[in-house]
């Protein structure tokens, strides 16, 4: 990714304090994905660090799950239900 966009910035800032917030960084400037999926794995993490780490490894497998998993309730029933967008800023 060439730059975190500055709500993902501000939410590693939030969740990874201290020595933490280094790794993650570097973490989330190595992926090579949109800001869409970047901000699923940085939501789903919640200030995990393996959390993020698991789920970096989950979207290099397959984007398209890490974004299900952040934006869609009840995703394992029939009808699961879209909650959120990652299209948007992180709070």
């Amino acid at each position: 990714m060439a730059e975190i966009p500055a709500d993902v910035r501000a939410r590693l800032l939030r969740d990874y304090p201290g020595e933490t917030n280094f790794e993650a960084m570097r973490l989330v400037e190595a992926l090579q994905c949109s800001a869409r999926v970047v901000r699923s794995i940085v939501f789903l993490a919640a200030g995990d660090f393996e959390q993020l780490e698991r789920m970096a490894r989950a979207a290099e497998i397959d984007w398209r799950d890490v974004v299900f998993w952040a934006e869609y309730e009840d995703y394992t029933a029939e009808h699961p239900r879209r909650v959120r967008s990652m299209e948007e800023p992180l709070p």
